[in-house]
């Protein structure tokens, strides 16, 4: 019988993934921890006929991937994955802005010029972005903390119309 707090001998372990994620807000960057499959709950387990009933009993379970009759397994290498993720020391990094979105330039020689983006690499924490320089569109490569999403003052349109 699964009871709360308590488990069955069928249920081996409980996981909620969570992944550490570098935030951007207003220019100031920040590490926090993030769940990685919102609304879902990974229960290794011997999956019984009465356990599968005991946990769709669960308040706010509503079904398991797959089908009701056969939930899906993870294989090996997508549990690997998860654990490789949450153990990563340099954090995921989430960005506010994607290829063809305007940004502004925070520091750097650049700072406060305005761009497009033309190529996001994740791996390298990059980001290739066209800048107007002496009249000319130029590409400059810079770090991701470096750009932020550039969000135009709606006073300033208003006022001009």
């Amino acid at each position: 019988m699964l009871e709360q707090g308590k488990f069955d001998s069928d249920v081996e372990e409980i996981l909620v993934p969570f992944e550490l994620r570098v935030e951007s807000f207003k220019g100031k960057k920040k590490n926090v921890e993030r769940k990685m499959y919102p609304g879902y709950v990974l229960i290794k387990m011997n999956l019984t006929n009465q356990l599968r009933h005991e946990l769709k009993q669960v308040q706010g379970v509503i079904g398991f991937i797959g089908s009701a009759d056969a939930p899906q397994p993870l294989t090996e290498v997508e549990i690997r994955q998860i654990f490789a993720r949450m153990e990563q020391e340099e954090p995921e990094v989430e960005l506010e802005y994607k290829v063809g979105d305007t940004v502004k330039v925070i520091s750097g020689p650049f700072a406060e010029a305005i761009g497009k983006v033309r190529e996001i690499e994740l791996e390298r924490r990059k980001v290739k972005i066209m800048v107007s320089v002496f009249g000319r569109d130029t590409q400059v490569e810079l770090d991701f903390e470096q750009v932020e999403e550039f969000e135009p003052d709606d006073t300033a349109q208003n006022s001009a119309l």
